[in-house]
């Protein structure tokens, strides 16, 4: 049972009142010959339990709200100092109590918020470096081209068509980059401001599929798609989620030998539409497959180097996915292959929709 700081105060000012009421009531009943002595005693009866329940008052208020209140002035004093590995020990089970509990809970939050802003900085400043390294190479190539042409070292026309397709070539990668910073950037502003709608999982799917199963005809690269494809109603965003199968997959074919398979299959897992894809390339080496997702993260073997390494390919896909209420990961055997899976919720609408 709680009691709480009001119902011992309490307690302890009816004592004050009702003991020495009560001394009084005990000690009128002596003889009248024993006056001077009655006097005494009815002076104690007053003094005694009201300096007995003063005692109590003290130490109730000392106790249970004067030292938690110390408590709180100093916790206060080491987070102004940046300080948060400590905690309220005042744990008792009243008012004060539960302060300090809503105290010790803001600390967690102020030190789980402190540890997500050193993230923050330290993703900037990773940020600054990656964007800062991919656009000094491709920039120093091409003025090294342009300077060539400026200079008219170039004579034959067949040289002057490789200076030029190589700059283009270079152009392009400025391009994908600074377009990737921009989706990426938007996403996180963003987050789910994209428009979803109620899409069929087969017509979706094939819509999304259909022309990137034009473009492997002529490849040495095999895409195989299982199908028929499971036909569920989703809440989709078309051209993000065609994004995602253009990274995923150009990140599976950048690595890839040249008579690799990428594999496509699609699958209903529960309440969700589960999406591999699989291939059998090189791998991912299991230190760096918890980090593939994460922005700005570039290894020289990682797969996450989309769009000429920023790693921003596999941070966006995570954040379209997970706008969609969906989740992404990788699984990895090296010099096996690699299965890059995600998840879209089946639409509440769906056996309505479908006529189950």
């Amino acid at each position: 049972m709680r009691v709480g700081i009001r119902k011992r105060l309490i307690f302890s000012f009816l004592s004050m009142l009702l003991l020495p009421m009560f001394m009084v009531l005990v000690t009128a009943n002596i003889p009248e010959v024993m006056s001077d002595a009655q006097n005494l005693l009815v002076l104690l009866a007053f003094a005694i339990p009201f300096f007995l329940c003063a005692i109590l008052l003290v130490w109730i208020i000392s106790s249970n709200i004067l030292r938690p209140l110390y408590e709180l002035v100093s916790a206060t004093k080491k987070i102004t100092s940046g300080n948060f590995d400590f905690s309220i020990s005042y744990n008792k089970n009243d008012e004060m109590g539960d302060l300090c509990a809503a105290f010790d809970l803001m600390i967690d939050q102020l030190k789980t918020s402190m540890q997500k802003q050193e993230m923050l900085e330290h993703s900037r400043k990773e940020l600054i470096v990656s964007i800062s390294h991919d656009l000094r190479t491709p920039m120093s190539s091409i003025k090294g081209y342009v300077e060539g042409l400026q200079d008219g070292i170039i004579h034959d026309r067949e040289k002057f068509n490789r200076y030029i397709a190589v700059i283009k070539n270079k152009t392009e990668s400025l391009d994908n980059l600074i377009e990737s910073l921009f989706q990426y950037s938007q996403l996180d502003i963003n987050e789910i401001k994209e428009a979803l709608c109620v899409r069929e999982s087969r017509e979706l799917l094939q819509s999304i599929i259909a022309p990137i199963e034009i473009e492997f005809i002529d490849q040495p690269v095999q895409l195989e798609v299982i199908k028929p494809l499971p036909s569920v109603r989703l809440y989709a965003n078309v051209n993000s989620l065609s994004q995602v199968f253009d990274n995923l997959i150009s990140n599976a074919k950048r690595y890839l030998s040249e008579n690799g398979t990428i594999r496509i299959e699609v699958n209903i897992d529960g309440d969700n539409l589960k999406v591999s894809i699989t291939d059998n390339g090189a791998g991912i080496s299991q230190e760096e497959l918890p980090h593939v997702f994460d922005q700005f993260y570039r290894t020289e073997k990682s797969r996450s180097r989309s769009f000429g390494g920023a790693g921003l390919g596999l941070a966006i896909c995570k954040k379209v996915i997970e706008n969609h209420g969906g989740r992404i990961w990788a699984e990895s055997v090296l010099d096996v292959g690699t299965t890059f899976c995600f998840t879209l919720p089946i639409s509440s609408l769906n056996a309505k929709s479908l006529g189950h």
